[in-house]
């Protein structure tokens, strides 16, 4: 399993760093437009359509399946201090396919509206060209995906080992 979990880690990192890259981006993006605004009063006339439609949508949902591996995403554990080993080894495999579930019922409706989209051509019409942004619409479905399989690995880890192996591998 610690393979599959190697995999996994290292195609969940690639993924964050994307999404990182894509934070990076959209400042200097955005700075340029705040610049040439300011000093050259001349705006670049696509910076709010490429912030919203892309580089928002890229850092929030790609790095969703790094989160699930490292454990970083939000929890709540009322009782959790309170449960012998074996039941809590079994809380956290029912939260993993529980989330894994919820994932593939996003990803599944997110892929429809996906294909939809790229059928119909979607883009936004701006002054003076349309932007195409039926690209974007497969970036949450992607990460979704990409998610719902790393709750299973971590479900099948914690089954097998009792703690996500994959704790060793995110710092």
């Amino acid at each position: 399993m610690s393979r599959l979990v190697r995999i996994a880690m290292t195609i969940s990192r690639g993924l964050a760093l994307i999404g990182a890259t894509g934070v990076l981006v959209m400042m200097l993006h955005i700075c340029a437009d705040v610049i040439a605004r300011n000093l050259f009063r001349v705006s670049i006339s696509v910076t709010a359509e490429l912030v919203s439609r892309y580089y928002m949508v890229l850092t929030a949902f790609l790095p969703l399946a790094w989160l699930e591996l490292r454990r970083d995403m939000v929890s709540v554990e009322l009782i959790d201090f309170a449960l012998p080993p074996l039941l809590l080894r079994i809380s956290d495999v029912l939260v993993c396919l529980i989330s894994a579930g919820v994932y593939s019922v996003l990803a599944y409706t997110t892929w429809g509206a996906a294909f939809s989209n790229y059928r119909s051509g979607t883009f936004v019409e701006l002054v003076s060209f349309k932007l195409p942004v039926w690209h974007s619409f497969f970036l949450p479905p992607i990460g979704f995906t990409l998610a719902a399989l790393a709750c299973l690995i971590m479900a099948f880890d914690f089954a097998r080992n009792g703690t996500a192996s994959t704790q060793e591998f995110t710092r």
